[in-house]
């Protein structure tokens, strides 16, 4: 501690800037001297729980969150120089870990795993996809609402186009991106590259190396946050939303994993012509098997399934392939070897607490594995629909709620999703589907007003 608050005294640092995620995984932060650093590590920094994300009732909202120093960077978005850094939500005692805190929630499955003896080391690499607009606008009221956002990139709006890996001029954030790119790399964060995607409206994308689980939870978050705040520093927007254009490629988080044991890749083999291990394969049947209830997770928002449900590439069915990009599962083509090998589960979008997502899709897979659900070999072609050893996914977010409902004691044994969690989770969603659903949209009125 002491060489820590040297370090920082050294390099000018005056404040800290605390961050922590509520339940829906929205950042929200507290900032204090670098004075104050030893005590808020000691005692934690108190706050009302009850309007942070509905951790808690009014009647017992009291709770503490304490700084972890083990991911700290400067955030360059701040005037006076700031260290920021991620909290974990504690009882009001100060020492009891709160059982609904995601950071707290992803940090027991991975124990969970390195106990049974799965992976003593657990890789990730989140792809980013994200639209930049020049211009957003939204309003919802009573009697009007509507939307309206503008790309300097379409002149003229010509449609479903594909702009995968286009150059400049029409790449017109080329420049912008390797900005975020680099103050990702300042905090910590290695990227392996970054470009234009499929849509033609700045669809882009940015994609880290692989990243260790415990720091994961955290990177997605600071990603998210230093590419917004680039964006609005150069007066655009950035959204990490699943579909905010119709006719438009959707943009996702894909998740590569890797999983490692005693230095070996757990998922691969010698043996298989696909390089995959049984292990691989029963921990992609745990993800098949949940990949309905992992979507209440995965893809929160009703917004998700227009993304899901819109062509394109994205995921409608759950299988296993190499290079098909319309598998849910899929082992990249270009991945070959043992150091390398990985498979990319293509569904989740960045609107999720990525916390809780990653540690859904740990417990899937461990339970495939614990129950042996392979699938078998990967397959070529997309399988048929009525091959009910692959699911589809659901259509919209209250299918997915359903599929949770159903299908929860994978994520709730040992306490690990408590059971008080997922139902506030499913009801919060249900309030939330239901506020949208009661607005008419622009598209209803432009159908059927004249009816």
């Amino acid at each position: 501690m002491e060489k820590l608050m040297n370090e920082l005294k050294e390099g000018g640092v005056e404040f800290v800037d605390l961050k922590l995620s509520d339940l829906s995984g929205r950042l929200h932060h507290i900032t204090f001297p670098l004075a104050r650093l030893q005590t808020a590590l000691a005692q934690g920094v108190g706050f009302d729980g009850s309007s942070l994300g509905g951790f808690r009732n009014v009647a017992e909202s009291d709770l503490v969150v304490k700084p972890d120093t083990s991911h700290l960077f400067i955030d360059p978005f701040y005037e006076r120089p700031t260290a920021s850094l991620y909290g974990d939500i504690y009882e009001p005692d100060g020492k009891t870990p709160l059982s609904a805190c995601p950071r707290n929630i992803l940090r027991k499955v991975v124990a969970l795993i390195r106990q049974e003896g799965l992976a003593d080391r657990i890789l990730v690499l989140p792809e980013f996809e994200f639209y930049l607009f020049d211009e957003a606008e939204f309003y919802l009221e009573t009697t009007a609402s509507g939307y309206l956002v503008s790309s300097c990139e379409a002149e003229p709006p010509s449609g479903l186009q594909n702009a995968y890996h286009i150059t400049p001029p029409t790449d017109a954030f080329a420049n912008l991106r390797s900005e975020m790119v680099k103050l990702l790399e300042e905090a910590g964060i290695e990227v392996k590259y970054h470009h234009h995607e499929v849509g033609g409206y700045a669809q882009a994308e940015i994609e880290t190396a692989l990243l260790d689980i415990s720091q994961a939870g955290d990177a997605i978050q600071t990603v998210k946050y230093l590419i917004k705040n680039v964006a609005r520093a150069g007066e655009i927007y950035a959204t990490f939303m699943p579909k905010p254009l119709a006719h438009e490629a959707g943009s996702g988080m894909h998740i590569h994993i890797q999983l490692w044991k005693d230095d070996r890749n757990v998922f691969s083999s010698e043996k298989d012509e696909n390089e995959l291990s049984e292990t691989a394969l029963m921990f992609l049947g745990g993800i098949i098997q949940h990949s309905r209830a992992l979507c209440a997770f995965t893809n929160p928002t009703t917004n998700s399934y227009r993304r899901l449900t819109g062509g394109m590439e994205a995921p409608s069915q759950v299988f296993h392939s190499r290079a098909n990009r319309k598998a849910a599962l899929r082992v990249p083509g270009y991945v070959r070897g043992a150091k390398d090998l990985r498979f990319e589960y293509r569904v989740p979008d960045a609107t999720s607490n990525p916390y809780l997502a990653l540690a859904a899709i740990l417990l899937a897979g461990l339970d495939g594995v614990r129950k042996g659900l392979n699938p078998g070999p990967l397959i070529k072609n997309q399988p048929e629909t009525d091959d009910d050893r692959f699911p589809r996914l659901p259509a919209s977010l209250t299918e997915a709620l359903g599929a949770l409902n159903a299908d929860a004691s994978f994520l709730a044994e040992q306490g690990l999703f408590p059971k008080e969690l997922i139902h506030k989770w499913i009801k919060t969603k249900e309030k939330e589907i239901e506020e949208i659903e009661s607005y008419p949209t622009p598209a209803e009125f432009v159908k059927y007003f004249a009816l």
